[in-house]
């Protein structure tokens, strides 16, 4: 029986053995390989993975995997931006690589990490039906350990069209130190510049494991900026533990744009004339962003009829929204027109970083008023001659709509013959149509030509802002009289027959304004008069006085009776303590015929004569 048994089961062999065998075949199996799965913490990272359709058996085939579909799940510190991928089929043997785009934390701790992942695909089970799998999987990935860098603060003060500072304060918040560390920040925008170029590197010996550093840099902003949020590039470049040179990921680096710090006047007002000086007054406030420190007005203007005394007005520092006063005197010349103007202010200050910033011209309109003094001198009177000190005096009117305070008259004679000797007089306040007298002592050179003449004044006040102002010119007209003598001689006693001699007494008085000194008098005579006391002397003469002076006159026998001249002048001092010689002075004498009844003198030489020459003729004769 047993071996009728075992000669069966041959014989099944030999014929199984003889008949070829069947191909055996797998369902699908997908499985996950990653190569490199290392990423770098705080920036954007890709990872490759591939999907493998591998059993695992012996099996001679694998069925194909066809509409393979990937839905990336969210169960992980790591931020996986892709969501779903797609493999339209997937044969035995042959990978399919996919990337997964994911955002590391900055913060994250260093070691593995499984992002999952679901993969759902179909294949042929066979007997014609398509089979559809679902299988949960997961994508290791490796966090790097070592120094790691991460942006915590920024800080600018930089405004458009301006400069300032960045701060950027970043941390190491790997797991090792690094040392000989370059942080590079750059920029990729035109209005954006970083020490006058694209870039600019700080640099760190030791950079600690947690340790901050804070990196400076200056930045300048064109005009074409525009206020808000600007991204710039860091990167750090080391080395690690290891002495290996190592990159960072790059760094987004943000930094605001200011506004411009701008400011605004207002209450303006102006006390300008045509031709003469006045007040440019107003309120200035920064409007912002930022505290203007330091702050000083500047005056501009581009005209030429307009000019400033002076040009800056320090204004202190200027918090956003705080203002200030600011006043200009400013002078406008005669050849400029009345009316609205348009002048400006700019302002010079210096930021919180201490760099200086000049801002944009502030429009600054004024009204320039018609020339116009607003005052006039009435009742002009002169009593000025020539070569004399004389008086100048009038009054004058406020002839404006407003009062004044502290008026000062100045005189300026604008010659050298004409010298004032006090220029200015104090009138005081005047309201408005208000009048006040006034008067100046003014000599006249004796080198002067007299007649008319024209002379200006000004008046220097304070209106009723308490604004020093000057007035236009105030021309008025006047005569200066002809020199003038200086004494008035009358003769008393001055008649003489001829042959006689006597006292010649004049009367002398001064004409003059101030009294005279030290006065001596002196006669020039001719014949047929003579003297033989020509001097006189008066101690003193006040305005007005007279005083008989004494000389000796003779009158020749021979004098015919008629007028003559005796000449007479006089040195003195002024009241200045100066001496003078005075011109020269006629006073008429009068010679009469000779007294006692005889014949005449003239008549008697006749006859003497005669006798003479007929006494002479008889001696001749008798010799004969």
């Amino acid at each position: 029986m047993i071996r009728k048994s075992l000669t069966v089961l041959l014989v099944v062999a030999l014929v199984a053995s003889a008949v070829p065998a069947a191909a055996l075949t797998s369902n699908p199996d997908i499985q996950v390989i990653v190569p490199q799965p290392t990423v770098q913490p705080g920036t954007e990272n890709t990872v490759d993975f591939q999907l493998v359709n591998d059993p695992g058996g012996a099996e001679d085939e694998t069925v194909t995997a066809r509409n393979v579909r990937v839905r990336v799940g969210d169960k992980s510190p790591i931020n996986v931006l892709t969501e779903n991928l797609y493999v339209p089929q997937l044969p035995g043997g042959e990978p399919a690589t996919q990337t997964l785009r994911m955002s590391v934390p900055s913060d994250i701790d260093s070691g593995t990490y499984r992002i999952p992942i679901t993969v759902t695909y179909q294949f042929d089970s066979g007997s014609g039906d398509a089979k559809q799998i679902t299988r949960s999987l997961e994508v290791p990935v490796k966090v790097q350990s070592g120094p790691r860098f991460v942006v915590t603060a920024t800080n600018s003060t930089a405004t458009v069209d301006g400069r300032g500072t960045l701060n950027v304060t970043m941390e190491n918040v790997g797991e090792e130190a690094a040392s000989d560390a370059t942080f590079t920040l750059a920029s990729s925008n035109n209005d954006v510049s970083l020490g006058g170029g694209a870039q600019a590197t700080r640099f760190v010996e030791n950079w600690k494991k947690g340790g901050e550093q804070t990196f400076q840099y200056d930045v300048r902003l064109g005009e074409s900026a525009q206020p808000g949020n600007y991204s710039l590039e860091g990167t750090v470049s080391y080395k690690d533990a290891s002495g290996n040179a190592r990159t960072s990921p790059a760094l987004t680096v943000g930094m605001r744009a200011l506004p411009e710090v701008t400011f605004d006047v207002s209450e303006v007002e102006s006390s300008l004339r045509v031709g003469g000086s006045g007040k440019v007054t107003g309120t200035i406030t920064n409007t912002g962003p930022l505290t203007a420190h330091n702050a000083v007005v500047v005056f501009q203007t581009n005209s030429q009829t307009a000019q400033a005394t002076e040009t800056e007005y320090a204004a202190g520092s200027l918090e956003p929204g705080e203002s200030t006063e600011f006043s200009f005197t400013v002078s406008v010349g005669e050849s400029a027109d009345p009316g609205p103007r348009q002048y400006g202010v700019q302002v010079n200050y210096r930021n919180g970083d201490g760099d200086q910033v000049q801002s944009d011209v502030v429009d600054l309109p004024v009204e320039v008023n018609e020339s116009g003094s607003g005052f006039a001198i009435r009742n002009l009177e002169s009593t000025l001659r020539v070569g004399e000190e004389g008086t100048l005096s009038g009054t004058l009117v406020n002839t404006d709509d407003e009062p004044v305070t502290n008026a000062v008259l100045r005189f300026d004679p604008s010659g050298q013959t004409v010298t004032p000797v006090e220029t200015e007089y104090a009138v005081g306040n005047l309201a408005p149509g208000e009048a006040r007298d006034f008067e100046f002592e003014v000599e006249v050179s004796s080198a002067s030509a007299g007649g008319p003449r024209q002379f200006g004044f000004t008046v220097n006040y304070r209106d009723e802002d308490n604004t020093q102002r000057t007035s236009d010119a105030i021309e008025v007209r006047t005569d200066i009289g002809p020199k003038s003598d200086e004494f008035e001689v009358s003769p008393v006693n001055a008649t003489y027959a001829a042959g006689e001699t006597g006292e010649f007494r004049v009367e002398v008085t001064n004409t003059r304004e101030e009294v005279l000194t030290d006065i001596s008098a002196k006669i020039y005579t001719e014949s047929p008069l003579s003297t033989s006391n020509s001097e006189a002397f008066i101690a003193e003469l006040e305005p007005g006085e007279s005083e008989t002076i004494v000389f000796e006159v003779s009158s020749s026998g021979s004098a015919l009776a008629k007028t003559y001249p005796v000449k007479m002048d006089f040195q003195y001092d002024d009241s200045q303590g100066e001496t003078v010689i005075s011109d020269t002075y006629q006073v008429p004498v009068e010679v009469t015929e000779s007294e006692g009844g005889g014949l005449p003198l003239g008549l008697i030489a006749i006859v003497v004569v005669g006798l003479l020459g007929i006494l002479g003729f008889v001696y001749v004769r008798r010799q004969d």
